[in-house]
């Protein structure tokens, strides 16, 4: 996906996310702000990082802080507020605060910040997918929505591209490493799939929460 169009595509995200502030009665804003946050935090980053990139200059050092490090930390603090169950938060609370830690040791003593973090990119991506994975193991044993529409709630959905999202972009950044320079025009061809579906994630992030403004009315409507 050619960059121009990946931040195109981002803003209109966006966009289309943004009438969700002006509804007064609306039950998920909480978590619609964090993500919104998130949408527009990447989408400020990408915009930068390809400016800083097309004029020559060091562009890894946010993508570190930014995407690495302050994405994983609101993520989790997103899947902080999904969780029922009060163990579940509390490991949550103990794995954010763990992974900022890391995050400064890793920082000050191991690795420059002008070196993409791999390590850091993975482990956080290792938490959020058991992450997903414990919210669904939430819905099928705990039963935390059994008088709700699995379908019908924005959670499920943003989880399973969260999910979807960080199985392939662990596989594609804990690998560019090892990819020689002659392989490189396979890397773009990865780095096409991962912009997609980074995309699709961002979308999710912020339209899925229309999904239950429009179950409700639609019911009230035919209420009526």
């Amino acid at each position: 996906m050619q960059t121009d169009v990946y931040l195109i595509l981002l803003y209109i995200g966006i966009l289309l996310s943004v009438p969700l502030f002006f509804i007064g009665d609306f039950e998920f804003k909480k978590l619609y702000r964090i993500l919104f946050g998130v949408i527009v935090m990447v989408t400020i980053l990408e915009t930068f990082g390809s400016y800083l990139a097309s004029n020559g200059k060091q562009n890894v050092i946010y993508y570190n802080l930014i995407f690495v490090y302050l994405e994983t930390l609101l993520l989790l603090y997103f899947y902080y507020n999904v969780f029922h169950n009060k163990k579940a938060k509390k490991y949550t609370a103990l794995a954010t605060v763990a992974f900022f830690l890391w995050a400064i040791i890793y920082s000050t003593f191991f690795q420059s910040l002008f070196v993409f973090h791999t390590v850091s990119y993975v482990m956080g991506g290792i938490i959020l997918i058991f992450g997903s994975l414990y919210f669904f193991y939430g819905i099928m044993k705990e039963d935390w929505y059994h008088d709700q529409s699995l379908l019908g709630m924005p959670m499920f959905w943003i989880v399973t591209m969260i999910m979807f999202f960080y199985s392939g972009s662990l596989l594609y950044f804990s690998s560019i490493n090892f990819i020689s320079s002659q392989n490189i025009e396979l890397l773009g061809k990865f780095n096409i799939i991962i912009q997609a579906l980074s995309v699709l994630m961002y979308w999710v992030m912020g339209l899925s929460f229309y999904i239950p403004i429009w179950i409700e009315r639609k019911s009230k409507i035919i209420g009526k």
